[in-house]
């Protein structure tokens, strides 16, 4: 049985996009026909989907790859399964859905706070001390996360963002200071994992710099990737930790997560596994 479906992106053409391009790949060598459909290439009429002037057919599934908006969430409607769930992607870009409804007795949640940033910055202290975390909600690769070490930083998200927007307040977890853990799951099933390391950033995204080696996956880890499974039923998820002193502490899950970064490390060709449990999905059917 060959199926097809679409990966939904930002635009048709992702150059230099390797978790789109990788994917695309595998899905050849799996007989499965996937085009890259943008966002910003699609109009929605009276008529249907419109992209570069061509009307989108229905497709047996997509892959949801694309955070903003709502016509990737009418994108969903040309398929018979979606990869992640649009709801429970729509659901869990957010980091505060995250924080709120997540759990596990193998991490902790760090203390936070949700306001905008006139909210006071003493009220703030009172909870989670100095330095704390300033994170936008729904941005990723490091990007809107910020260290506030005092009230001059604090001040500048007034100065740099709308005064209207909302933040996740976090403690600032110091024994994590600029390394993390990186693991891919898939439906449930720990897949890879990646220490990620940075020397001059208390964030250790790939994308701002950092390094990365693999790592063992153990039972606690595992059981992280089960529960987190269970709680959103994200068939692909990257889960992010910061290391306590005890336990680890959830930095944020990736509902959208990149490839590059853990393929090249762990030598694992997740692309291949992904495509072929949607695969799998439909020769059960």
């Amino acid at each position: 049985m060959k199926i097809s479906g679409y990966i939904i992106e930002k635009y048709n053409k992702m150059d230099g996009a390797y978790t789109c391009h990788r994917l695309v790949d595998e899905a050849k060598a799996l007989n499965i026909h996937l085009e890259i459909i943008g966002v910003n290439d699609c109009c929605i009429t009276e008529n249907g989907i419109i992209n570069k002037e061509y009307p989108l057919l229905h497709k047996d599934f997509v892959i949801n790859h694309y955070k903003w908006g709502k016509i990737k969430d009418e994108l969903n409607f040309l398929a018979h399964k979606s990869y992640n769930n649009i709801n429970a992607f729509n659901s869990y870009v957010n980091k505060y859905e995250q924080v709120k409804s997540l759990h596990s007795e193998e991490f902790f949640i760090p203390k936070y706070i949700l306001a905008t940033s006139l909210f006071q910055y003493n009220d703030l202290i009172s909870k989670l001390n100095t330095p704390f975390i300033a994170k936008g909600l729904e941005h990723s690769m490091g990007r809107e996360i910020f260290l506030i070490k005092n009230e001059s930083d604090y001040y500048l998200l007034r100065k740099n963002f709308a005064i209207d927007k909302e933040w996740l307040f976090e403690e600032f977890i110091s024994t994590s200071y600029g390394r993390d853990l990186r693991l891919y799951c898939i439906r449930g099933e720990a897949i890879a994992c990646i220490l990620r390391k940075s020397k001059n950033d208390f964030r250790a995204n790939i994308a701002l710099g950092a390094t990365a080696d693999a790592v063992d996956i153990d039972a606690s880890l595992q059981k992280i990737a089960d529960d987190i499974y269970k709680q959103t039923n994200l068939d692909f998820v990257g889960i992010d930790l910061l290391f306590g002193k005890n336990k680890y502490y959830l930095c944020e899950i990736n509902v959208m997560p990149g490839l590059k970064g853990v393929e090249k490390t762990t030598g694992i060709n997740i692309a291949n596994k992904m495509l072929s449990l949607i695969k799998k999905d439909f020769d059960n059917e």
